[in-house]
């Protein structure tokens, strides 16, 4: 017998309350669905694991709305399956990575050309010449989620270790672990360096949608 938790009662009007109802009680760390009474018209924010196939209610009195997924958190931006979150007061790589973690994420992995890009134009500032160029590291200060702190020259995503896919790396040199540097940044122009992880940058946080 799977245990059902039920957590608030709610006045329910329409199904579309699934959405808004279960999404949005930020207070519960987790909501999977919403029991519908069709007699007293009001539901129930449910927390059930680890299926709904055998919950045991009565399906003359109760409706099952299973939770619609694909919502962000709010101050979150929406891309793909992902939701992510641009720190601009920044942080040292290491606190970067724990903020993410706390607020249910991790330090941005980035696994394709086009999730490169959206990135770039969602979050970054656009490439200024006068200002990135001769000195382009000047603009390669937002920290991201890859790093080769447990074998270097290795470089991993944090969020799942997994060693990078796709790479953006700055030509012709980059990565160079210059002053031991461990911790990846992203640039301007959406290219890639390693830098030093004491140092203070703003950071991009990605979580699953909810």
């Amino acid at each position: 017998m799977f245990e059902i938790h039920l957590l608030t009662t709610y006045a329910c009007f329409s199904p579309s309350f699934v959405i808004l109802g279960c999404s949005l009680q930020s207070s519960h760390a987790v909501c999977n669905g919403i029991l519908f009474n069709q007699e007293r018209k009001t539901c129930k924010l449910i927390n059930c694991s680890p299926t709904h196939s055998a919950l045991d209610f009565d399906p003359g009195r109760w409706t099952l709305f299973w939770k619609t997924t694909g919502m962000c958190k709010t101050g979150w931006s929406k891309h793909e399956e992902f939701c992510y979150y641009f720190n601009q007061t920044g942080d040292t790589w290491s606190n970067s990575k724990r903020m993410c973690e706390d607020n249910g994420g991790y330090l941005a992995s980035i696994r394709t050309t086009e999730e490169n890009s959206w990135i770039v134009d969602t979050f970054l500032p656009p490439w200024n010449y006068t200002l990135c160029s001769p000195n382009w590291w000047y603009c390669c200060e937002y920290w991201i989620g890859g790093n080769d702190l447990s074998l270097e020259g290795t470089f991993t995503w944090t969020s799942d270790n997994s060693t990078l896919g796709f790479i953006n790396w700055y030509p012709p040199s980059e990565p160079d672990n210059n002053s031991d540097q461990d911790c990846l940044s992203i640039c301007r122009d959406g290219h890639w360096a390693d830098n030093p992880c004491e140092r203070v940058w703003p950071y991009i946080c990605k979580a699953p949608a909810i």
